[in-house]
């Protein structure tokens, strides 16, 4: 089974194109990746291709992170999340 996800993130190695479309999925894959090179499984090969399927996901779950971010600042009348007090949850 690890085999065929090593040969299906093998695939996914090209453009942007074939990256998630959403953050979940980025992160999914990305964890599935990391499982797959610390399995060992593969080869040096594999393990190379999948570490840079590897980097992709992990950029592009940033750019996905800081869009996020831009659209939240959007929202706020001054554009500062450092007025939400996102730390501290309600007691009530």
């Amino acid at each position: 089974m690890a085999a065929k996800r090593l040969k299906q993130s093998a695939s996914h190695k090209g453009s942007s194109a074939g990256l998630p479309s959403d953050f979940e999925e980025t992160m999914r894959e990305l964890r599935d990746v990391v499982g797959q090179l610390e399995s060992q499984e593969g080869g040096l090969e594999v393990a190379v291709t999948s570490f840079e399927r590897g980097v992709k996901l992990q950029q592009h779950a940033q750019q996905q992170l800081d869009a996020a971010r831009l659209r939240v600042e959007e929202l706020l009348p001054d554009g500062d999340l450092d007025d939400l007090d996102l730390d501290d949850e309600d007691e009530g």
